[in-house]
């Protein structure tokens, strides 16, 4: 049983490391797109053309709402340690 649990947390931290480079490639790209605009090229173009359909299928409100509760879970994290 311990053998799977082992398994499981390094699957757990295989994931987490993986959607951990995926954000950093992303807000890469980002500052790429800010830095040097259309002159990026055609795959930052792209990725920030997807991001802003993203931004606008999900609504201004849930951001918001996503941001606030990002936050005050910054907060009690802060508090509690």
């Amino acid at each position: 049983m311990d053998a799977l649990l082992d398994a499981l947390g390094l699957v757990k931290r295989l994931c987490l490391a993986v959607a951990e480079a995926g954000y950093a490639l992303v807000a890469l790209l980002i500052l790429l797109y800010l830095l040097l605009g259309a002159d990026a090229g055609p795959y930052v173009g792209s990725v920030m053309v997807n991001l802003s359909l993203l931004i606008d299928a999900v609504g201004q409100q849930t951001l918001v709402a996503i941001a606030i509760v990002f936050a005050l879970g910054l907060a009690l994290r802060r508090r509690i340690n």
